[in-house]
């Protein structure tokens, strides 16, 4: 097969613009953070080598002539892309930190508030526990894979030189649903820690009624942490459980809404 100049820079064009949808999931993702990877130049191999798999499904898809506007538009689109699939597909993690942080924040030990490596925000020690627990799960479980396979899919269904090729009715409901999930799942996972803490709480209350000199402000908190641990203790296998079918569920929802797009268009 003979090449020519043209044709190597037309290559080089469509991998380029492949890598911003990519980069944006990746940059949202606490999985796939700088200092988790061991620095940035790490990470953008690790983008550049699996972004190669994508260079099939986009040959041939860009124009022959394109404009700097052209480009921009791309380059905007395929970001905009990039960061609808990692908000979704970054719910699980947020919803694993949002529970220890709940926990933490009843059991009062935000004042020892940590930032965490994964995502460099500020969060709670046991907020930083679940997020990396569930980073393990991520991996050992073959989520990653499933990951890239939404990644992938998502360039059947919009390819970089295609700008408006499906009918985006109802992305903003899909959106809002899962951020109403987000919410509802991080309250429903933390009830009960949550309630054996008040529990505990309510019961030291009842008793400073009775032995006003008993300090119970002192020994509200060491209670709560106990009862709160001893909790998660038995919970937790069922909370990890939980949350990596909501990690499946999550890859489902993608792919149902991009079917659904495709078909309305």
């Amino acid at each position: 097969m003979d090449w020519n100049i043209s044709d190597i820079d037309t290559m080089i064009e469509t991998y380029s613009l492949a890598l911003p949808r990519v980069y944006v999931v990746f940059t949202i993702l606490p999985i796939m953070s700088k200092t988790l990877l061991g620095g940035a130049m790490v990470r953008n191999g690790i983008l550049l080598s699996l972004s190669l798999f994508m260079f099939p499904l986009n040959e041939g898809t860009l124009e022959t002539e394109l404009s700097k506007l052209d480009y921009l538009s791309i380059l905007l689109k395929e970001a905009v892309i990039g960061l609808v699939i990692g908000l979704v597909i970054a719910i699980p993690f947020w919803i694993a930190e949002g529970v220890g942080f709940i926990i933490d924040n009843q059991r009062g030990s935000t004042m020892g508030n940590m930032v965490n490596p994964l995502s460099g925000d500020e969060t709670s020690p046991l907020g930083v526990f679940l997020s990396q627990l569930l980073n393990t799960f991520f991996i050992i479980s073959g989520a990653f894979l499933l990951m890239m396979g939404v990644i992938y899919q998502s360039y059947v269904y919009w390819p970089i030189g295609k700008m408006i090729p499906l009918d985006l009715t109802g992305t903003d409901v899909f959106i809002f649903s899962q951020l109403d999930f987000l919410m509802r799942s991080i309250i429903l996972f933390s009830a009960p820690v949550v309630i054996a803490m008040f529990l505990s709480e309510f019961t030291l209350a009842l008793i400073s009624r009775f032995a006003p000199q008993l300090n119970v402000f002192f020994l509200a908190m060491p209670i709560k942490s106990i009862v709160g641990i001893f909790i998660l203790i038995l919970y937790v296998k069922l909370l990890m459980g939980n949350i990596d079918s909501i990690v499946e569920s999550t890859f489902d929802d993608m792919y149902t809404f991009m079917q659904q797009l495709q078909e309305s268009s």
